[in-house]
């Protein structure tokens, strides 16, 4: 295999690959950390476990990185990636409803119940 040089399109589009995980991201650490922890009352340590995971799975990213440089297809692995991502996203999303009516572990929330 030839080396072929990383253009600026290339960089362009991992530079877009990092925001939309950053954006992503965002969710866990800032808006679901608010709705769980104030709205809902939850323990911190909710938001704490999803910020940890998220950093967690960073560390096998290497391993992903090599194994689509090795198949020379980078794009199915990124957009795979990103789709795993995105559907972690929306599943933390749905689940904070879940979370609010029936606390898992025996956590009880403080809010009053809506009817």
């Amino acid at each position: 295999m030839s080396a072929v040089p990383l253009g600026w399109l290339g960089i362009v589009r991992l530079g877009l690959v990092q925001s939309a995980i950053g954006a992503i991201v965002m969710l866990a650490t800032s808006l679901l950390n608010r709705v769980m922890v104030v709205e809902y009352a939850l323990p911190a340590a909710l938001p704490a476990g999803l910020v940890a995971w998220h950093y967690a799975v960073q560390l096998s990213r290497p391993v992903w990185g090599h194994g689509s440089d090795r198949g020379a297809r980078r794009t199915p692995w990124i957009i795979g990636g990103m789709a795993v991502l995105a559907l972690g996203a929306l599943l933390a999303v749905g689940a904070l409803p879940l979370l609010a009516a029936r606390a898992p572990g025996g956590w009880r929330s403080r809010l009053p119940r809506l009817r």
